[in-house]
């Protein structure tokens, strides 16, 4: 990693578009380094986090603020998906060396545009793929454009969408394109339910209600050095019915191909989706 290089920016800002904004980052300089945090915004203390690393390591950080309309296959669930930009653009003014971007979507897909799709394979066609038709292309489209467009040197994104991450490692991967991408741990609340924009959605008792979530996923951790994987999924699916919560799927698989393991010898990670009422959440567990 470069040194630091310390330009004080002279006020916090907020762009509608790239232009503008790469000529800003121009200003302090050819050498510096350029952190990117893309959000769709409602941000809680777990994208903060994301930032907050990226404010550490980089000179300065992009932090945009785009709900991609591709990446969602139910146009309901895109019309619900909360919307706080006032509230987000406070969150982020007390940092020195961040700036938000909040693009239009014909900024972020111009008529020229000249992504060609990549190939996902299994990653596209398994838990998120199988169950969100059209959600990682959309996720690989908009991020690869964001990269294109910014050009930053890295990029953060939170592990609580792990197979997101590895399907942007692969977008970059095939791509060619020029940025570290750095995973970051899952931020939970003091119960342990991984933090989401989503949340927003839910009241008071729906979140005691989704505990259940981390909590199938620590009895799956907890059990498997006892019974085969398929014993302990079994299991953990009977464990999670007794909560309010309905399932969608539950699964271990491969943390880098996504194919699904009968055996832990390998890096591997327990996946989840469940609604909590209307809600739709994640969170996953390394093994």
């Amino acid at each position: 990693m470069s040194p630091i290089i310390t330009r004080k920016m002279d006020a916090f800002r907020t762009f509608y578009d790239f232009i503008q904004l790469k000529e800003h980052i121009k200003h302090f300089g050819a050498q510096l380094t350029v952190g990117l945090v893309p959000t769709m915004g409602a941000l809680h203390q777990g994208h903060i986090a994301l930032v907050e690393r990226a404010a550490i390591e980089n000179d300065i950080v992009v932090v945009t603020i785009f709900v991609n309309p591709k990446q969602f296959n139910n146009s309901s669930d895109l019309k619900k998906y909360p919307r706080t930009i006032e509230t987000d653009i406070a969150l982020l003014s007390r940092f020195n060396n961040v700036v938000v971007c909040i693009p239009e979507v014909n900024d972020v897909y111009p008529e020229n545009d000249s992504y060609s799709p990549i190939k996902l394979g299994v990653l596209d066609e398994v838990l998120e793929g199988r169950y969100r038709p059209g959600h990682f292309p959309g996720v690989a489209h908009v991020v690869h454009n964001l990269f294109s467009f910014i050009e930053p040197t890295s990029a953060y994104f939170g592990l609580k969408d792990y197979q997101q991450f590895a399907v942007i490692n692969e977008m970059v991967k095939q791509t060619n394109l020029e940025v570290k991408v750095e995973g970051c741990n899952t931020v939970r609340d003091k119960n342990g339910l991984a933090l989401s924009s989503r949340n927003f959605n839910l009241n008071e008792e729906q979140i005691n209600d989704a505990l259940i979530i981390i909590d199938t996923l620590r009895f799956i951790k907890n059990k498997l050095d006892q019974f085969e994987i398929d014993d302990v999924l079994e299991q953990a699916k009977v464990f999670f019915n007794k909560g309010k919560l309905t399932l969608e799927y539950l699964d271990i698989v491969d943390a880098q191909s996504f194919k699904r393991v009968t055996h832990l010898n390998q890096k591997s990670v327990c996946c989840i989706a469940a609604f909590c009422g209307e809600v739709r959440l994640i969170d996953n567990i390394l093994l």
